[in-house]
């Protein structure tokens, strides 16, 4: 087996007794009551989500949500920069910005041309989204035929790739927790057989759509 990956997380604040952090960079001013807020609970669950896959991950945190789960362009771009430059193998945006920017472009590039891999969440309704959005960056969407341990080849015009969505009722679902389940994903692929291998083997292939029976491949 080989060492364990190193994850860029972009997101909110992770707690210092996060399993698996390795070290954590404050992009932004957080709010004094960052603790327990939106923003700590949403990386928190990224940073499960990841784990599940892949335990033995690491987590690089960059924290770009002071405490509401909003933020600045330019934070965004600093935060990528910086992830550029770390020594992290993956590195997860969980977000989307609903225009496209030069600034968040030029970012994207240095993370991809660092050798990096960037999984970012994509809305499976609506507009484009970035970093989703941007060439190069493997888009993720939820998939409801996909169970934690899976993901599917859409090659659709928002998302390359689905996963799993999380569960009905659950406190966070849908592309962002998909986005994390993936990562995972990637990351205990890594570890095992490499990344050329995982990707060479969906569990499902082509859009979903929903039968009699519940979610389908097309």
């Amino acid at each position: 087996m080989r060492q364990p990956a190193l994850i860029a997380l972009i997101d909110g604040p992770l707690a210092a007794d996060t399993p698996g952090l390795a070290a954590r960079r404050d992009m932004c001013a957080l709010h004094p009551r960052a603790a327990g807020s939106p923003a700590d609970r949403h990386a928190s669950r990224m940073a499960a989500a990841i784990r599940a896959n892949a335990p033995e991950a690491q987590l690089l945190g960059f924290s770009i949500f002071p405490g509401r789960l909003s933020t600045a362009l330019a934070t965004v771009a600093e935060a990528l920069r910086h992830a550029a430059a770390s020594e992290a193998a993956i590195v997860h945006c969980s977000f989307g910005h609903g225009e496209a920017s030069p600034v968040l472009a030029e970012a994207v590039a240095a993370v991809l041309a660092a050798g990096k891999l960037l999984v970012a969440s994509a809305p499976a309704r609506g507009a484009p989204v970035y970093p989703a959005g941007c060439a190069g960056v493997l888009s993720v969407q939820g998939d409801a035929r996909c169970a934690p341990g899976q993901w599917s080849r859409l090659d659709l015009p928002g998302a390359r790739y689905g996963a799993c969505p999380g569960s009905p009722g659950t406190p966070v679902r849908g592309a962002s927790l998909a986005a994390a389940h993936f990562t995972g994903l990637l990351a205990r692929a890594c570890m095992e057989d490499g990344i050329e291998a995982m990707l060479q083997t969906p569990s499902f292939t082509g859009r979903e759509r929903i039968g009699p029976g519940g979610p389908q491949a097309a």
